[in-house]
């Protein structure tokens, strides 16, 4: 065969390569490694403005400017807030932890100082002089945690796609019950546009699941990317913090979004199946009807919430047969009718002659809690019902004698067995206590006039308490502590660690001789220093039936327990303790804004127990 001639070959070599280059697809980039790779540039990028912002420290440049390069850091941080907080939750409370000394609760002794964002803008927005050398050492906390992240070992394998558009849905919770009630901004109120950030970042995320999305439904991602970009619009337009409309923002753009998301999701088949989360992952938004998970509270799946287990524990409940005396059961200090409290100052104890030291809080909605006790001291309701039962001053009974009266009787004997029919012994103890819990957790209130509006009801609320909302979710920082939907110091957006704050409350209502009230709280449990005078933040749904109020049942108005906080606290009546957690700032409410936050507030009443009768 005759050879072509060599310069021939090589353009014929090279034609061949075009035509087929031409109908050649290069393979879309392993999911996995598109995500480390737009994380990794992310993390330059944030690390690069913090190292930015400790040069401009060093070299002592005008507050001006080391503000607006502070501004710079956090619009970074939170565009990328949508992984960084999901798949680096320790690191963060380095990075943005609220800037209050903390402790690990296996280790009480050792103090963790504060570090971060918040702490640097403290510094730098508080109306003095910057510590730049603070600043300076605070960038390098920051930059050691950032580098720590960039060197994770195998952090590609994090970013499988379920995990990441769990991510998604995580970040819009983040933005709703924290991200706009300026809980990581709360001296430079920057929060509404910093949630613009955070969004932008999602937009940037879903982008990675368009060819999935057109896949399933051409017009889907189309649908998505305009949500987003209304929600960035509405947030530019209306930047304000005070007068920001949180419940429109809400209920017109954040909550569309998050049900298209979860349809999405649904769609793409990678919403993860409900397991051990305390968050419904197939909820349509955080206010949805069924959001929450009460048996994530319980001991485990053997002992998991059913029917026969809360007709038992209802039974046990109004039964005084766990009493020393069987005149007391739990019936008789939390009663029905007031929302599970019994409207005492304090608790009563069971020679009915005597108080005890803290206010008998409600029993609904106590579900959605990781820790019980005013002073935060056990987890789980059958341990808590266990130190009742056994308390001396409370029932002053026996758990233990109580399963011999329990198997004696017939009846009970036969609901033990049908509520735990894979037990040989059903009358035992922890069996006694998970029944008596499953009652308990079944008395869950979230079907308020509040959550009827939250669900498409536009009449359920008047103007002054949607104007309470918003000042409650703003003006008012209330929603930093008592977390939305729950309202509650369930933390978003795990919901899995329960807050405690030190406010200062006082003795008596005296306001010019206040006293600080002795109880030391949680710190009679843990022995921590930072936990003197804490106390677990109690849920706000239902507050207008469960008077008085604070854990020593000090205030018997709302009104009076405003006042309380428009002061600042133990600070405004100058008895804070050292540690006191509350802002000492006043809050400067009028007359008329804390008139319509208390309206608010009794929006969250939801009355459905208020009739529950014994048998």
């Amino acid at each position: 065969m005759e050879k072509l001639p060599r310069k021939t070959s090589i353009f014929a070599i090279l034609a061949c390569t075009f035509l087929l280059y031409s109908y050649y697809i290069p393979p879309k980039e392993n999911f996995n490694e598109e995500l480390n790779t737009y994380y990794a540039k992310k993390l330059s990028a944030l690390r690069q403005s913090i190292t930015t912002l400790r040069l401009l420290c060093a070299q002592k440049k005008p507050l001006v400017q080391l503000q607006k390069q502070f501004e710079t850091c956090r619009n970074f941080y939170k565009k990328m807030s949508v992984l960084i907080e999901f798949f680096n939750p320790y690191e963060i409370k380095f990075l943005n932890g609220p800037n209050l000394n903390r402790i690990e609760s296996d280790v009480p002794d050792l103090v963790i100082k504060p570090s971060g964002f918040q702490v640097i803008e403290d510094e730098l927005y508080a109306g003095r002089a910057p510590d730049h050398k603070k600043i300076m050492a605070q960038a390098d906390i920051m930059l050691k945690y950032i580098g720590r992240i960039e060197t994770e070992t195998d952090r590609v394998y994090k970013f499988r796609k379920e995990l990441v558009f769990a991510s998604l849905r995580s970040s819009l919770i983040t933005i709703t019950t924290m991200g706009i009630t300026g809980f990581d901004s709360p001296v430079a109120f920057h929060s509404i546009q910093e949630a613009s950030e955070s969004i932008a970042g999602i937009k940037q995320v879903l982008t990675t699941f368009k060819e999935d999305i057109d896949k399933v439904e051409p017009s889907l991602y189309a649908k998505l990317n305009a949500q987003i970009v209304s929600c960035i619009q509405y947030l530019t337009h209306h930047k304000d913090f005070n007068s920001f409309n949180r419940l429109e923002f809400i209920t017109s753009f954040i909550n569309p979004l998050a049900n298209s998301l979860t349809y999405t999701g649904k769609k793409l088949n990678l919403i993860i199946p409900q397991g051990n989360t305390p968050v419904n992952n197939s909820s349509q938004n955080i206010f949805s009807e069924n959001a929450f998970n009460p048996n994530f509270f319980s001991p485990g799946i053997p002992y998991d919430i059913t029917e026969k287990r809360v007709a038992l524990g209802r039974r046990l409940f109004y039964d005084s047969i766990l009493s020393s005396n069987k005149k007391r059961s739990c019936a008789s200090c939390h009663k029905p009718e007031k929302a599970f409290t019994d409207g005492l100052k304090t608790a009563l104890s069971i020679d009915d002659t005597t108080y005890l030291s803290r206010n008998t809080p409600t029993l609904l909605n106590s579900v959605f809690q990781t820790k019980l006790f005013w002073d935060s001291r056990t987890s789980l309701l059958e341990n808590q019902l266990d130190e009742v039962v056994h308390n001396e001053k409370e029932m002053k009974g026996s758990l233990k004698q109580s399963v011999a009266h329990l198997k004696a009787n017939s009846f009970y004997s036969t609901l033990f067995k049908e509520a735990y029919p894979e037990e040989k012994n059903a009358v035992i103890e922890f069996n006694i206590a998970n029944a008596i819990s499953s009652y308990v957790r079944s008395l869950i209130s979230l079907n308020s006039r509040f959550d009827k509006y939250m669900r498409g009801n536009v009449k359920a609320l008047t103007a002054s308490e949607k104007n309470g909302f918003n000042l409650f979710a703003g003006k008012a920082k209330c929603a930093t502590c008592h977390f939305i939907p729950l309202f509650n110091g369930l933390v978003p957006p795990v919901f899995t660690e329960t807050e405690s704050e030190i406010l200062g409350v006082p003795q008596t209502k005296d306001k010019t001789h206040a006293i600080l009230d002795t109880d030391i709280g949680k710190a009679g449990f843990t022995t921590s220093v930072i936990h003197k005078f804490a106390f677990k933040t109690p849920t706000l749904r239902n507050i207008e039936l469960t008077a008085p109020y604070m854990h020593n049942g000090v205030y018997t108005t709302l009104e009076e327990v405003m006042e309380f906080y428009n002061n600042g606290g133990g600070k405004g009546l100058k008895i804070a303790p050292a540690n006191q957690s509350l802002p000492f700032d006043k809050l400067n409410l009028s007359k008329k804004e804390i008139g319509d936050i208390i309206s608010f507030m009794k929006a969250l009443t939801d009355t459905v127990y208020s009739n529950h009768f014994t048998r």
